[in-house]
């Protein structure tokens, strides 16, 4: 259950005995905290993360999904809205997949756990305020109004109170579903960056095929940039694909890594709506992996048969296997620097109907 207590992210958490390591006046589970006056969700309403303390020398920075708007129809909430523009209980961590303490195949069953809530349509990416437009229909007059694109100002509020907190970890797991795991890629180099002597791993989950020539007008209605993008080679091209190859030239020691189903409904549905019709999953999924990959040696990724979308909150994180492979045991060696490989499902469909082989 959420605790009663309500921390302001303004607060001190400063250890004058100089660990470091403190949560004073947080509750043993998780913690709503109430976010600066800077911070805003999509509709200008109040924004606020969760937080978790238990082992301060490993954490997980967790990135919540819920979709994306880029145009009127698709930000007006009275419309075709695709995304969530609040934050309230419903958005509340829960206990399933990575949150569930009580599994003892949980790699981060024992770790202090940051849940930054998603709220403003724009993959964790945005600065600006935005102005959009919708025509009138059978019931609702025409009209011009705001988003608040304000992703980055919400986790960087986050990630401040939190690094007023925690000094010197040792590993920090930074992770994400759907647009969480695009937010993940985009914000891991700024850990890395912070966090100079821990072993910092990203795992994007369900966002591995968004492969459109229209994702950069996307990234410009949010006022989105990527830092680290070298002129001249294939990170110069503006897309959420490149987010890993731009947070490698920024964070070299930075493990990066990616999850999917190579049927995932909802990826098959937003690149319909950015403009991919008709198109198998792994066909862009494909392209993507594979630039990363050639780019990025160390890059891995773990690819399974299914329409469903992420895996990490769900129960299936455990009992999932693919070719002989364990989700949670390749989850816990890629954490640990154990040495794991890239895992692609022998029966995924591929472009040309036919299945993929080991």
């Amino acid at each position: 259950m959420l605790a009663a207590l309500w921390v302001c992210a303004c607060s001190s958490g400063a250890d004058e005995s100089g660990s470091g390591y403190v949560f004073a006046g947080l509750s043993e589970g998780w913690n709503q905290i109430a976010a600066h006056d800077e911070t805003a969700c999509s509709d200008d309403s109040d924004f606020s993360f969760w937080f978790h303390p238990a082992d301060a020398e490993r954490v997980v920075i967790y990135f919540q999904g819920g979709g994306a708007c880029w145009a009127g129809e698709l930000c007006a909430l009275d419309r075709s809205p695709t995304y969530d523009h609040t934050v309230d209980e419903s958005d509340f961590p829960g206990n399933q997949g990575i949150f569930d303490r009580d599994n003892s195949e949980n790699p981060v069953g024992t770790w202090s756990v940051l849940f930054i809530p998603y709220c403003t349509g724009d993959a964790h990416l945005g600065t600006q305020t935005a102005t959009y437009e919708v025509a009138a229909n059978d019931s609702l007059p025409a009209r011009t109004f705001e988003i608040q694109h304000r992703g980055v100002g919400n986790v960087e509020a986050a990630l401040g109170w939190m690094y007023d907190r925690i000094t010197a970890p040792t590993v920090v797991l930074v992770t994400g579903v759907s647009a969480g795991s695009i937010g993940s890629a985009y914000h891991a180099p700024s850990v890395a960056e912070h966090y100079t002597e821990a072993r910092v791993v990203q795992i994007g989950d369900a966002a591995g095929a968004y492969r459109s020539p229209t994702v950069p007008s996307l990234l410009d209605r949010w006022g989105a940039s990527l830092p680290g993008l070298v002129e001249g080679n294939a990170a110069a091209r503006a897309d959420f694909e490149t987010l890993y190859l731009a947070a490698a030239a920024r964070a070299p020691k930075l493990s990066m890594a990616q999850i999917n189903y190579d049927q995932d409904e909802v990826q098959l549905f937003f690149l319909g709506l950015v403009g991919v019709h008709d198109v198998p999953l792994v066909e862009p999924l494909d392209a993507n992996l594979g630039e990363i990959s050639a780019a990025l040696p160390e890059f891995r990724s773990y690819l399974m048969p299914g329409t469903d979308h992420g895996i990490i909150r769900s129960a299936a994180f455990y009992d999932t296997q693919v070719d002989g492979v364990r989700l949670v045991d390749w989850t816990r060696d890629l954490i640990s620097g154990a040495g794991v490989g890239s895992v692609t499902c022998e029966g995924c469909v591929r472009p040309n109907g036919e299945t993929a082989a080991r």
